[in-house]
């Protein structure tokens, strides 16, 4: 008698004969958040973008180039490519004399150079 089946015992299971038996598991369903959730396509006036690659970060790259302010939330990308954007951005900016600033979770604005963000 192994020493489960004493503690089985104990707890008022009969006989000796008892078995663990593993419950199998099915995987949890995943769902796709983009579709659920309505994501803004402006925030005041200023154009928000939710690249899912590397590539895609890249390319909104020209808009800085044109003198226009975005957002680019980075929700949809994988933490690797986050960083590589943000990087990437990083050496663009001094390049270019533009801003880069932190607004909230993922969530950055990209400023042309002589513009700035009025603070409340």
């Amino acid at each position: 008698m192994s020493f489960m089946n004493y503690i089985y015992k104990f707890f008022g299971f009969e006989g000796d004969d008892v078995k663990v038996v593993k419950k199998k598991t099915t995987p949890r369903a995943t769902y796709n958040l983009k579709v659920s959730q309505k994501l803004p396509d402006e925030i005041d006036g200023v154009r928000v973008y939710y690249p899912e690659t590397l590539a895609d970060a890249k390319e909104k790259v020209e808009l800085l180039k044109k003198n226009t302010p975005y957002f680019i939330d980075f929700r949809g990308c994988s933490s690797a490519d986050r960083a590589s954007a943000l990087d990437y951005y990083q050496g663009v900016i001094d390049v270019l004399g533009a801003k880069m600033e932190y607004v909230d979770k993922n969530l950055y604005i990209f400023l042309p150079k002589n513009m700035e963000i009025e603070k409340d």
